[in-house]
C-alpha cells in the first residue's frame, strides 16, 4: 500500500479497519447540542434521565464525530467527493464519556465509466463504544482518485504520519 494515500487500488471490497477513537465530551455535546438539536435529553441532565437514563447525544453529533476520526487516521484517503450516505441508523444511545472507534469496511468498488482517473467505492463506517457495541453505523458512497492515473496538476495528499 502506498504511504502517502489510499487510492481507489487499496480499497479491496471485503478488507476492515479500524481507526481511531474518540471520548466524548459532556461540555460539547451539550454546546453542540444547545446550537443544533436542542431536544431536552440532549441538553439537560434531568430530562435526558427521564427520557433515557440520562443525557443522549444528538445523531448529527455522533456523526461530526465519525467525520472527525475519520480525519485523524494515520493515512489520508484519495477521496475527491463524498456522494451519499445510505442507511444512517443510530443503534445505542452514545453519552458522555463514552469511547467510540471508528470501524470501516470497504463493501464494494467499481471505476467510474465517465471519468477513469477516479473510481467510486461504497464503505460501511461504524462506531463502536467502549462495550463493543455498534452505536453508529451508514454506508458512504466516495468517489476516490486512483493511483495509476492521479491528475498531476493535483497536489497529493498530505501524510497524517
Amino acid at each position: 500500500m502506498d504511504t502517502e494515500a489510499v487510492y481507489f487500488e487499496d480499497m479491496v471490497p471485503g478488507d476492515l479497519f479500524e481507526g481511531p477513537s474518540v471520548t466524548v465530551d459532556k461540555q460539547e455535546l451539550v454546546s453542540f447540542a444547545e446550537r443544533w438539536d436542542p431536544m431536552p435529553f440532549h441538553v439537560d441532565e434531568t430530562a435526558g434521565k427521564a427520557a433515557f437514563g440520562g443525557l443522549t447525544a444528538p445523531g448529527i453529533y455522533v456523526l461530526a464525530l465519525k467525520q472527525r476520526l475519520i480525519h485523524k487516521l494515520p493515512i489520508p484517503h484519495a477521496v475527491i467527493a463524498s456522494m451519499g450516505y445510505d442507511e444512517v441508523r443510530f443503534h445505542e444511545p452514545v453519552r458522555p464519556g463514552d469511547r467510540l472507534t471508528l470501524l470501516a469496511e470497504w463493501i464494494e468498488r467499481k471505476v467510474s465509466r465517465s471519468k477513469p482517473d477516479r473510481g467510486i467505492v461504497k464503505v460501511r463506517y461504524s462506531l463502536r463504544n467502549q462495550s463493543g457495541a455498534i452505536v453508529m453505523s451508514h454506508f458512504d458512497t466516495i468517489l476516490v482518485y486512483r493511483r495509476s492515473l492521479f491528475p498531476q496538476h493535483i497536489k497529493q495528499p498530505a501524510s497524517r504520519i
